[in-house]
């Protein structure tokens, strides 16, 4: 396993790609250093002052495991019935949807939880609008690309 601390020029680098692809402000200091993790080859984990990233190939998701990351992201809540699927990778359909927050245009990062607990089982990309998922009665939602059980979720248990 790799791991390394980027200097603080390069983590101002990187606090600026993650912030560009992901949509939003982090609000970190200038004087923020990143540190990343390699457990796996192309599996990079990267810690933030509070906030940790998976970089898969190009982009960067907001990790299942860190809270404080998770709440810079609009939800939506799932019944139940929908939870099996999704930890198999299955999209967000819009009939397992029980409340969202309106995400903006398709695009965004979608935070995914159960209904019963209120914990994040899976983060996704919108494929609708959050205005237009909301009138909507069926189909798709939410594209998932990274759930509880999945490569990133087992990876980062050996760090």
């Amino acid at each position: 396993m790799k791991k390394w601390v980027l200097s603080r020029r390069d983590s101002a680098d990187l606090i600026s790609k993650i912030e560009s692809y992901l949509g939003l402000s982090l609000g970190l200091p200038k004087s923020s250093q990143a540190s990343c993790s390699e457990p796996e080859e192309g599996v990079v984990f990267i810690a933030l002052d509070g906030y940790e990233f998976v970089q898969a190939g190009a982009g960067y998701l907001p990790f299942l495991g860190s809270q404080a990351t998770l709440a810079l992201f609009p939800t939506a809540t799932v019944d139940e019935g929908a939870i099996r699927f999704l930890i198999n990778g299955a999209d967000v359909m819009r009939p397992g949807i029980r409340a969202m927050d309106d995400w903006g245009p398709a695009g965004k990062m979608v935070v995914v939880k159960e209904e019963k607990r209120g914990r994040a089982i899976a983060v996704g990309s919108s494929m609708v609008g959050g205005a237009a998922a909301s009138a909507m009665a069926k189909g798709g939602c939410v594209r998932n690309l990274h759930h509880i059980g999945d490569r990133y979720w087992n990876v980062h248990k050996s760090l």
